[in-house]
């Protein structure tokens, strides 16, 4: 009896999970493949939703910064160039040029030739590139490759990864964090909304707000602590939009310059600016020392 058992448990083996699923029928093998390319599907979709969602918070965060990706480069868009070094008078000029080709390691742009005919934008020279991107005037250090002085006429710049914001101010501004109601009544986004100023000055003001608007809005600002500032029919234009994260949201700062104001309201702003400077000059100036500070001057005079 145990040899009939014996022999009956080495004739008969179960088929493992593979077997079993090798002579499966062909409907569950196309369930099977469906399945799996669903799944591939997604997870590279889920992918893609990520790394953009990753490529905009650092777009984001570097225009917070006045910053931008030497990405934003493209052909035909104009341009100026100055010399970093050299004399006062050539450093101080500007050269019109155009983008001509943007490579991953350099940029080519049209050869600037002085009218005697000299060539100052040689190999090595420093110089800085200039371009008009999003609202503001962006700029780029960077030193020369190679200069082509025959038929074609293109200088080649090192392509740097990142561009820097010039700020460009007529007037005066002091830093402001005052709460304000933001009132857009013309253009896009009309309403008013509840934000922030964030600095002031002759020519105009910054505003933060929960809407971006587009550059040409007209705005009104009610700000309870320059009432004696402001007057409340004081209108204002948006000249440009940035984004800035604050606390992990997203707002809007616009950049908005006086419309119509007439020459007492502009002397009152100047004032006002001036005195906020002195202010704050002499709190740096008179600021109280630490306790760990007082403790050791008490020591050094014991």
């Amino acid at each position: 009896m145990f040899v009939v058992l014996a022999e009956s448990m080495i004739v008969y083996q179960p088929p493992a999970w593979w077997q079993r699923a090798l002579v499966a029928d062909g409907q569950s093998w196309v369930w099977i493949g469906t399945l799996v390319i669903s799944l591939t599907l997604i997870a590279v979709l889920a992918l893609r939703y990520l790394y953009s969602q990753w490529w905009l918070h650092r777009i984001r965060l570097l225009r917070s910064q006045g910053l931008i990706s030497s990405s934003e480069l493209h052909v035909g868009q104009c341009a100026h160039l100055q010399l970093l070094e050299g004399s006062e008078e050539e450093r101080l000029r500007q050269w019109r040029t155009m983008v001509r080709r943007v490579e991953p390691n350099a940029v080519h742009v049209d050869l600037p030739v002085s009218p005697d005919g000299r060539c100052r934008f040689t190999r090595g020279v420093r110089v800085a590139l200039a371009v008009n991107a999003i609202d503001s005037l962006y700029v780029m250090d960077t030193e020369v490759m190679d200069a082509d002085n025959s038929g074609s006429g293109i200088l080649r710049l090192r392509r740097q990864p990142l561009l820097h914001r010039l700020q460009r101010r007529q007037f005066a501004r002091v830093e402001l964090f005052t709460p304000a109601t933001v009132e857009v009544v013309g253009g896009k986004g009309i309403g008013r909304y509840a934000g922030m100023v964030l600095d002031i000055g002759g020519g105009g003001m910054c505003l933060l707000a929960p809407v971006a608007v587009d550059p040409g809005s007209v705005v009104r600002v009610d700000a309870p602590e320059l009432s004696d500032v402001l007057c409340d029919q004081v209108r204002l234009t948006v000249v440009g939009v940035s984004e800035a994260v604050a606390d992990g949201r997203l707002e809007y700062r616009l950049h908005c310059a006086f419309a119509d104001l007439n020459t007492e309201q502009m002397e009152r702003i100047a004032r006002f600016v001036h005195h906020k400077q002195r202010a704050v000059a002499a709190g740096r100036r008179w600021r109280v020392p630490q306790e760990g500070a007082l403790s050791d001057l008490s020591s050094s005079a014991s």
